[in-house]
């Protein structure tokens, strides 16, 4: 089953080495992340700074969203999404 959005769109960034998100199967909430350094280059990638990590994640959210879901329906309890999968080669 696919994750579906947080509908609130919250999100942790307190932490130094990922991003926390949420997602839903049904009703089961699903804890998910993006590595900082995934995002860091991705804005890399995007000509943009690379220390803003939250408009970086504000702006693939829905990449990094589509990610991780696909991660859970192959069988990740905890999706994390990684540089290579956010800025492929």
């Amino acid at each position: 089953m696919p994750l579906t959005s947080d509908p609130s769109g919250e999100f942790d960034a307190a932490n130094n080495e990922a991003l926390f998100f949420a997602m839903f199967a049904g009703d089961d909430r699903i804890d998910c992340r993006v590595d900082i350094a995934a995002l860091r280059d991705r804005a890399a990638a995007d000509g943009t700074s690379p220390s803003d990590v939250i408009e970086t994640f504000k702006r693939h959210r829905s990449t990094i969203e589509r990610i991780a879901s696909e991660q859970y329906d192959t069988g990740a309890t905890m999706p994390v999404v990684r540089t290579h999968q956010l800025t492929p080669l």
